[in-house]
């Protein structure tokens, strides 16, 4: 509508550009609001996907998951800085599965590297589960990784990283 009227009363090159930001923007709000549904923190003992089930009881309160599903762009940076605000102050090390997160751009790069430099200074451990190409490529041309994520942190499957966690644990108590 707005192209439209634009076009009758205006300037048809311009509505076209105009109908065209608009709709760039409307479909970054979808997405965003997309996988800001999909993507959760929760404490392990409240859900957990089925291989998390065999984590050991005694770190569930140390050991916080936060799954990312979906891309990590302009549109979904807010959403995700919200999640971040959710991990409690108790945690010591946050596993992020990465596993769905296909895309991600250079505002999303910026809002991963903001909150890994908050929790480090916090002393909060974070390890990649599943990091996918594209988001690695991206990490690594920021030097994300291995400034803050250093390669060790980076694992292919959850059990790797338990087996890490497990070690660590037992390393400094």
């Amino acid at each position: 509508i707005i192209v439209l009227v634009l076009s009758t009363f205006w300037n048809l090159v311009y509505a076209v550009g105009i109908g065209l930001v608009i709709a760039s923007l409307m479909f970054m709000k979808k997405i965003g609001d997309l996988t800001a549904e999909g993507s959760n923190i929760r404490m392990l003992k409240e859900e957990a996907w089925p291989d998390e089930d065999k984590f050991p009881e005694k770190l569930k309160e140390e050991v916080f998951i936060k799954h990312i599903k979906g891309p990590l762009f302009f549109g979904s940076t807010s959403d995700f800085q919200q999640l971040y605000l959710q991990i409690p102050n108790t945690a010591k090390t946050v596993i992020m599965r990465l596993e769905k997160m296909q895309y991600m751009d250079q505002s999303g790069l910026y809002a991963m590297e903001d909150m890994l430099q908050d929790l480090k200074k916090k002393n909060v451990e974070v390890v990649f589960v599943n990091l996918l190409r594209q988001p690695r490529y991206m990490m690594e041309r920021i030097d994300i990784i291995p400034d803050f994520i250093p390669k060790n942190h980076i694992f292919n499957s959850f059990d790797e990283c338990t087996n890490w966690i497990k070690l660590q644990i037992k390393d400094t108590k």
